[in-house]
């Protein structure tokens, strides 16, 4: 599986532009509409920040965007609550469930349900050591 680190953690190596970015995306994930709002938040172009973003942090702010929605999806899929779809995906910043399995499955290679009883099979809970494990 994958392993995913947080841009935060290595962001003072990062201009200032990708520094405060990062720091929108990984705070605001769940409100942000895409690098369109992002960008004029930032009070830049949104080619300029794909531009100077991919470049420092070697992915896409789109792609990062994606990447921290999936990561606390996978927290909030882990964490026991029986939540319906389109509440998760409206925590992770998705305006419907039916979208949000879809990237899901793309990103991780299951679907949310397959997600959770592939995490139940193998015995992990919500415990944070177990969790860490299954979903970085």
């Amino acid at each position: 599986m994958e392993q995913f680190q947080l841009l935060s953690e290595q962001k003072s190596e990062f201009p200032d532009l990708v520094q405060d970015a990062v720091s929108m995306i990984e705070a605001q994930y769940a409100y942000l509409y895409g690098i369109d709002e992002l960008a004029d938040l930032l009070e830049v172009t949104k080619h300029h920040l794909i531009r100077v973003f991919t470049a420092a942090a070697g992915t896409s702010p789109g792609k990062y965007l994606t990447e921290i929605r999936i990561f606390h999806a996978k927290k909030l899929l882990l964490s026991g609550e029986d939540a319906p779809m389109e509440i998760i995906a409206g925590a992770c910043g998705y305006s419907c469930g039916n979208y949000f399995s879809k990237v899901f499955k793309k990103h991780v290679g299951l679907t949310p349900s397959e997600y959770i009883r592939t995490a139940k099979a193998s015995g992990i809970s919500g415990s944070t050591e177990a969790m860490k494990k299954f979903y970085l």
